[in-house]
């Protein structure tokens, strides 16, 4: 009987992250599984927090396994999209502000969330945007979007 390979969680994300071969990572030995990852990049200075955090995340948040790396990995993504949704408002504001509109800020009741019924992706689109280019599409899987 062949025995169904196990999935090395350490090398799929050290492969996957971008530029990962500038990393002081030896990919051979550092990443031979996710116990030897978190150690090293535990006790280096890797100089990249990002991957430093997505390695700490899977093995903490997701208990080291491939559902529980999606599960932190899609969290991490939707949290990281909201903040990203905010800068992007505070600079639309900024903008206003610059061509000498008064800056109120966006109030709850101008936006509308947004949420892709395929990867949950979330988009903050007033609905002054929405009347002019109808329901957005998701940046990440191209379905049209819902109203949340």
């Amino acid at each position: 009987m062949c025995k169904a390979q196990k999935i090395n969680v350490a090398r799929l994300v050290y492969d996957a992250y971008p530029h990962s071969d500038l990393l002081p990572l030896d990919p051979e030995t550092d990443c031979r599984d996710l116990r030897a990852l978190i150690e090293k990049v535990r006790g280096t200075d890797i100089g990249d927090t990002l991957f430093q955090f997505l390695v700490l995340e899977i093995a903490e948040g997701g208990e080291g396994t491939l559902d529980g790396a999606i599960r932190v990995i899609e969290r991490a993504r939707d949290d990281v999209d909201a903040v990203l949704q905010a800068l992007i408002r505070a600079q639309d504001g900024r903008a206003e502000e610059h061509r000498g509109r008064r800056n109120r800020g966006p109030r709850p009741t101008d936006l509308g969330i947004w949420r892709c019924p395929d990867c949950r992706r979330v988009l903050y689109r007033s609905y002054r945007q929405i009347a002019g280019a109808g329901a957005p599409y998701c940046p990440g899987c191209g379905h049209e979007m819902r109203l949340a």
